[in-house]
């Protein structure tokens, strides 16, 4: 039952993502991507349904606020990201933020820990990892972003410090996963991963 439970969660997750793909490329891409906030409710979901230990919900928890945090005070001061600002994909705002966009952080990260946590190294090299991974999804999904609204920089491209930033905050957010020793579902956190790195490379290249 388990196993058949996450195969049409991953499914799903497929199927839902490449609707969206076809839908952006081939009808009305505004209104495709106005789905965003559904589409990352969906992978929330997915998530959610199929971890097993919640004996350290209160990381999730902590991961949204954090996320969420983080970004509003990278849109009203420029640090730590730089100067950028958010369009209306994301949904509703709270002080200039899409409340979405720790919603995003946390589904990014536990598919990033729980991924770096075979890796079989220490508490602060699995971080490491984690960082790493996350700031390859944040390289894949700014171009995207900045052609379809999501936000936009004050500069034509993204500064270098938004990607030190993300690598650091995420670095700081992973130890806590990882020091927890927090059950993830790998299964789940590698179509995750791959369906979101899949997801943005492809509409990177047209």
């Amino acid at each position: 039952m388990e196993w058949n439970k996450i195969n049409i969660s991953i499914a799903v997750l497929i199927i839902f993502h490449m609707v969206g793909i076809g839908g952006v490329l081939l009808a009305n891409p505004i209104e495709f991507l106005r789905l965003t906030p559904l589409n990352l409710l969906l992978t929330l979901a997915i998530v959610l349904v199929n971890h097993q230990q919640w004996k350290f919900a209160w990381v999730f928890i902590v991961t949204y606020v954090a996320g969420f945090f983080v970004e509003v005070l990278g849109v009203n001061t420029g640090f730590p990201f730089g100067e950028y600002e958010y369009g209306s994909v994301l949904g509703p705002k709270l002080f200039e933020t899409p409340l979405m966009i720790g919603v995003n952080w946390l589904i990014l990260l536990y598919a990033s820990n729980a991924i770096s946590k075979h890796f079989g190294l220490t508490v602060i090299t699995k971080a490491l990892g984690a960082a790493a991974l996350m700031v390859v999804l944040d390289y894949a999904i700014e171009p995207v972003a900045i052609k379809y609204d999501f936000w936009t920089w004050a500069q034509a491209e993204p500064p270098f410090e938004n990607y030190m930033a993300w690598f650091v905050i995420a670095f700081l957010l992973s130890l806590v996963w990882q020091w927890t020793k927090i059950e993830l579902n790998k299964k789940i956190a590698i179509a995750v991963y791959s369906v979101e790195l899949g997801f943005f490379a492809l509409l990177n290249l047209f």
